[in-house]
């Protein structure tokens, strides 16, 4: 879900209906340069332009966002005290919340780290609870309920307790909308429903999760009426094109798309994609429901622009559950294309028939006006003629067959990443669960231990047992065994792939086949997708400048350029698309 802006007072509360009416219009009227009051199919048109537009300058967005973000970072190196490091870490979340999930999520850990140290459990409460909402925004569900759990909703109050009751909330109403089975996305539902009426109780009236329970309770009522004036209040206090507008024009969307007012529908999620890409907003949830729409009537190529456009901003966001959406749309695409050569090779078919036939024709004319040899250099024109339809038609029946090898490569790829993913996940789920049954074990044999000395009065023994550092030791190794063995499971061609990008003299072996060393555990997480080295760090029980050392010795020895080294690294175990 996009993030939003706070809500004022609404005119509604202040004018008389009838005025409140004509100053909303007035608004709708000054708020875009592309449409009137009621959009039109030209309308429409014309925002779709201004889309294809926004993408092609796409990377002139984030590079502001990129130099806006590096501003932020270089405040909060600077910042004195703990309340202005929190502030400035709080703005850094905001950032990277619609860009880079697992960068918003580091920074809403270290604003909670920040808001401990200055006392405040629940300010520190309150961040836990929107790093939950960052995981299911993402499609991490199983780790944003673990993060609730660990939450005290007694120690919580005001803003912080609802958004305890927010995140609780979207995890909910995110099972309900993508849930198989209609009992449990109703019961889903259900609890989405109570907990946003324990929201909107500890959310301040206008911030900027307030109405977003408001019009999701009456969308949930299919109150859709209802719905879509919350969405106008809440409409005429956000600036056009920012953040929080396109999150209320994809509302709006779907409130129209319940009403069944097409124009006014398509138009809504225009603004809301257009919003997006100029905001650098990579979880493009609007531009994927565009492209289903696209797709839906007909425009199959700018459906593909978009969906791929989405498919690039969902890979650098970490969005699991938006790549799941995208492969679906591919397919569809893809038998669209290829239906569109099956029409081309048929009506190659009839010009080759129709070229014959003129041919013989061609044939029975030269035969009876062998001696006319005006007419003769005139029927080669029209030959010649005919011929270069041939060869336009070849031409673009060829185009035709490498847009469908382009897309099948890279459905290909895509699929091949989920699976990747899908199998990543299933052996380290696994595993975990292994060694937190094998540490409860422990916990409750070290807990008799405990309880046997103190009833004997055994303290300086207790002292020991406590003082000893061979179990942590032991239990750090264990768990580099776990994942040297997991990941060499998955990867097991992994140091031969590694050492091929290193000269000879650089080669790096392991102690043996089953386990790692240092310096190949850091690619090994690398390959992972973790490249924070500050989160290699904490893994790793180093400090992050002898991460930073590792990385540059390695890549020192790199046969390939430096600065591409650890994107071929993410590569082994890859497939890869043919040219």
């Amino acid at each position: 879900m996009k993030p939003s802006k706070p809500n004022n007072i609404t005119l509604t509360h202040i004018l008389r209906p009838r005025i409140a009416v004509m100053v909303i219009l007035l608004w709708f009227g000054m708020s875009t340069a592309v449409s009137a009051v009621h959009p039109t199919a030209a309308s429409i048109d014309s925002i779709l332009q201004c889309i294809d537009e926004a993408i092609s300058a796409s990377d002139q967005y984030v590079q502001k966002k990129k130099e806006r973000i590096a501003y932020l970072k270089s405040r909060a190196e600077q910042a004195e005290t703990l309340s202005a490091k929190y502030e400035l870490t709080y703005q850094l979340y905001a950032e990277y919340l619609p860009f880079v999930n697992d960068s918003a999520i580091y920074y809403l850990e270290r604003c909670s780290d920040i808001a401990l140290q200055m006392g405040d459990d629940s300010k520190a409460g309150g961040c836990l609870s929107l790093t939950a909402l960052c995981c299911s925004n993402a499609g991490m569900y199983v780790e944003s309920e673990a993060i609730l759990k660990t939450i005290n909703p007694e120690k919580l109050h005001g803003i912080d307790l609802g958004l305890y009751y927010y995140a609780s909330g979207h995890i909910s109403g995110e099972l309900a909308y993508y849930g198989k089975f209609e009992n449990m996305r109703r019961q889903y539902a259900e609890t989405s429903a109570n907990y946003f009426l324990l929201a909107q109780k500890y959310l301040p009236v206008g911030h900027k999760y307030y109405n977003q329970c408001r019009e999701m309770l009456a969308q949930g009522k299919k109150d859709y009426r209802q719905a879509l004036a919350i969405n106008n209040e809440w409409l005429h206090n956000v600036k056009p094109g920012s953040p929080e507008y396109a999150l209320i024009s994809f509302y709006r969307y779907l409130d129209y798309k319940a009403l069944g007012d097409s124009i006014q529908m398509m138009y809504s999620l225009g603004e809301s994609v257009l919003a997006d890409i100029r905001n650098a907003v990579m979880d493009q949830g609007s531009m994927w429901e565009m492209a289903n729409l696209l797709m839906a009537n007909g425009d199959v190529d700018r459906s593909y622009r978009y969906i791929c456009f989405t498919s690039d901003c969902a890979d650098r966001f970490g969005s699991r559950q938006r790549l799941s959406h995208i492969s679906p749309l591919l397919t569809r695409i893809a038998k669209e294309y290829k239906a569109k050569e099956e029409k081309s090779g048929r009506s190659l078919r009839f010009t080759v028939i129709a070229i014959s036939i003129l041919s013989l024709m061609l044939l029975a004319v030269l035969a009876y006006v062998y001696r006319k040899r005006n007419q003769l250099a005139v029927t080669r024109d029209q030959l010649a003629k005919s011929n270069a339809q041939l060869q336009d038609s070849n031409a673009q029946l060829s185009s035709l067959n490498s847009q469908l090898s382009s897309l099948n490569s890279q459905l290909t790829i895509l699929n091949s990443q989920l699976s990747e993913a899908n199998s990543v996940k299933d052996m380290y789920v696994g595993r975990f669960l292994r060694l937190c049954s094998v540490y409860i074990d422990k916990l409750e044999d070290i807990r008799k231990k405990v309880i046997k000395r103190v009833k004997n009065r055994q303290y300086t023994e207790l002292a020991e047992l406590t003082r000893s550092a061979e179990f942590t030791s032991k239990e750090t190794d264990e768990l580099y065994a776990t994942f040297d063995t997991a990941f060499l499971q998955l990867f097991p061609t992994f140091v031969d792939d590694f050492n091929a990008l290193l000269n000879p003299e650089s080669h790096i072996l392991p102690p043996d086949n089953k386990s790692l060393n240092t310096a190949i555990r850091i690619f090994a997480l690398i390959r992972l997708g973790i490249t924070d080295s500050s989160k290699i760090a904490e893994f790793l029980h180093y400090s992050v400048n002898t991460i930073y050392n590792y990385r540059a010795n390695v890549k020192n020895g790199a046969v390939c350029d430096r600065a591409d080294f650890e994107n071929r690294v993410r590569q082994i175990g890859m497939p890869h698309s043919k040219a």
